[in-house]
């Protein structure tokens, strides 16, 4: 078999969609001839007969239109293959991977991930989590084209950064744990309960309070560990909310600030790594989601690359 050309294709849909090779012809912008000839060509690459001949209109065969929904696909994706190359033409990154600390996950990520995905829809996203030098370090190498933790003085010198503004930080557990059972608890009284953590071990000094402290793998396990009244638990809204709303946790009314932590957020990347398309829309757009509300972006001439390029370095 060797098909030439995607017209033999176009063609052979359109005569079977229309129910003429005239028909076919007009729809497509050609002569008839020309169709003709094309699925004659596409019959003899096939050593099949694609069209009954005998009546007034040439009528597609049994096996026509079992190899019909086969042209449908491959002319769609041919067309999606040329679309994602015009993309990526125009500055459209093939892929795009951002990490996050878990106890900095924007409550809105998911609205902007959409409005990404409508945006770049050839781009391949790539979200992780992981702890503070993690993502850092990831970021540093090139690895991820954009990390968020919570902020801190110093950076490697191939990282920028950008404060996006505070993320707050529930303080929650268990119904029936002794700290949910009381109308106000001090800081002193959860401090002689046991903590879990998602921190590296050199990292976990930043948000240790109680003497007693598990380390998980994941704020999810974390999270699961808290409901099953292992502990009490600091999150973000969004990764507790499934927990909150089922009743699984709560949250601990603690007569001090920081019963609701509120954490300075810097967005990272690295300055060895150039930011196409996707990587300067989705920079612009980061900088809402630490605000009082997200909403649907809009698309402007501004140049969106000063949103990288206008950072602070304090």
């Amino acid at each position: 078999m060797n098909i030439t050309n995607l017209d033999q294709l176009r063609a052979f849909v359109a005569a079977c969609e229309s129910g003429s090779f005239s028909a076919a012809a007009r729809s497509l912008g050609k002569v008839q001839s020309v169709i003709s000839t094309q699925i004659q060509n596409l019959e003899l690459d096939l050593n099949l007969v694609l069209f009954d001949r005998v009546g007034k209109y040439p009528a597609p065969t049994e096996v026509a239109l079992s190899l019909l929904p086969l042209a449908r696909q491959t002319l769609a994706q041919m067309k999606r293959f040329e679309q994602a190359a015009q993309a990526f033409q125009g500055g459209e990154e093939a892929s795009f991977t951002i990490v996050f600390e878990e106890l900095i996950m924007p409550d809105r990520l998911n609205e902007a991930l959409a409005a990404f995905a409508e945006r770049f829809p050839y781009t391949q996203v790539v979200s992780e989590t992981g702890v503070n030098e993690a993502v850092i370090r990831k970021v540093a190498a090139g690895e991820a084209d954009f990390g968020f933790v919570a902020g801190q003085a110093d950076y490697p010198d191939e990282v920028d950064f950008a404060n996006l503004g505070q993320q707050q930080v529930l303080m929650l557990a268990a119904p029936e744990h002794p700290l949910a059972q009381s109308r106000a608890t001090s800081l002193t009284e959860v401090a002689k309960h046991r903590q879990l953590m998602t921190a590296s071990a050199s990292d976990n000094q930043r948000w240790q309070l109680s003497s007693q402290v598990w380390i998980c793998d994941s704020l999810l396990q974390a999270l699961e560990l808290a409901g099953k009244n292992v502990g009490w638990v600091n999150a973000p809204y969004e990764q507790a909310r499934l927990f909150l709303k089922s009743g699984k946790l709560v949250e601990l009314n603690v007569t001090n600030a920081r019963s609701a932590w509120s954490l300075g957020v810097d967005l990272l990347w690295s300055n060895k790594t150039p930011k196409g398309a996707a990587a300067q829309w989705f920079a612009r757009e980061a900088k809402r989601l630490y605000g009082n509300y997200y909403s649907q972006p809009i698309d402007t001439p501004a140049n969106v690359a000063g949103s990288i390029a206008n950072h602070d370095r304090t």
